[in-house]
């Protein structure tokens, strides 16, 4: 079983900064495991237990426990391989630490270190619906307008990560969700474990094994290999999250995709220039599919902006039409006073009538 050498429920790590309990393992692969865990933090009076998300990185299939059960130890033959595969590992969380420090919507990295032959990456532990449960609390769909309120800030820090040529790989309606913010809520995008990393030049900074491969989210080339820095990738995954938040009904996999498919899930009601722009981002062909978040974006805003004039066109309509009726009314009263002032008399008569 993959969960074999994860650490048991109770176990205590420690790092220069907290101390941590492990709770539960919540997933385990092949690069190693993440638990849930809690940490005490605060002084005095305001001491309290907080719960975290941890990942420890483990290479199941080349090391193993050592007898306190918690030290990962690997044997000298293979051991370079695994040193190498760690440093890349430290290297990103590193990464991920930096960039996560002033984006709002992207998951907190709380403690970063070196423990027990291994390395550690701490993150704050998000309670509250997945966009999954959001969308289905909404009725199971969503209109343009909730999707954009709620999934902008996720294009933000998609933005933000590929500003630091860093590629999510996985983001999809489980790595999105909703915190309490004050009187509000926040959408934040985490799962950040398996993210890769890329140099000025665009080429991968450290060999990380593509470890994520959702179905319906994952564009054709993440099933061979991604070698240099395509934004495109994480375009594909942000419009098929935003055909789920539309329609409540995911993608097929993006091997078999037809935009004849995508017309077919997408509410029938949707502009066809809104269409349009998802059916780019998710092109099938990387040189083809709409090349960054920020065009993505421009292409969604342009339906949104013709989408607002239609509307003023409408009210502008429906107002002269009411102008219209009330000056057509005028016009009877006008033509028509006698009859009025006839029937005046008449219903005061009646009145007089019954009231004597």
């Amino acid at each position: 079983m993959m969960f074999e050498k994860s650490l048991a429920p109770g176990t205590i790590i420690k790092s220069e900064k907290n101390t941590y309990r492990i709770v539960k393992t919540l997933h385990g692969n092949g690069q190693g495991f993440l638990y849930k865990v809690t940490a005490t933090v605060g002084v005095g009076s305001r001491v309290r237990q907080v719960d975290m998300v941890m990942k420890e990185h483990m290479m199941v299939r080349c090391s193993d426990r050592a007898d306190d059960g918690v030290t990962v130890v690997t044997e000298e033959d293979i051991a370079p391989t695994v040193n190498s595969c760690l440093q890349a590992y430290i290297n990103a969380c590193r990464e991920r630490a930096k960039v996560t420090e002033n984006c709002t919507w992207l998951i907190d990295v709380i403690d970063i270190f070196s423990a027990n032959n291994t390395f550690y990456y701490v993150a704050e532990y998000l309670d509250g619906p997945n966009l999954y449960e959001y969308v289905t609390s909404k009725g199971g769909r969503m209109t343009y307008e909730q999707c954009r309120e709620v999934l902008s800030p996720i294009f933000a820090a998609t933005h933000v990560l590929h500003t630091n040529r860093i590629l999510h790989t996985d983001i999809n309606p489980k790595h999105i969700k909703f915190v309490k913010s004050g009187n509000g809520i926040t959408p934040v995008l985490f799962s950040l474990y398996d993210t890769i990393h890329f140099g000025e030049k665009g080429v991968e900074s450290w060999a990380l094994p593509v470890m994520a491969c959702t179905e319906g989210y994952a564009p054709p080339e993440q099933y061979s290999s991604i070698d240099h820095f395509y934004p495109q990738v994480d375009v594909y995954a942000l419009a098929a999250t935003l055909v789920y938040a539309l329609s409540g009904t995911e993608l097929p996999d993006s091997r078999t995709l037809t935009s004849d498919m995508v017309r077919e899930i997408l509410p029938s009601t949707l502009p066809e220039t809104l269409v349009k722009a998802i059916i780019n981002a998710l092109n099938p062909d990387i040189t083809q599919r709409t090349s960054s978040v920020t065009n993505f974006r421009e292409e969604l805003r342009e339906f949104s902006i013709q989408h607002y004039k239609d509307s003023r066109l409408k009210i502008h309509e429906l107002s002269a039409q009411e102008e219209t009726e009330s000056e057509s009314f005028a016009e009877i009263l006008k033509k028509n006073w006698w009859k009025v002032a006839l029937g005046a008399v008449a219903l005061g008569s009646i009145i007089s009538v019954i009231v004597s």
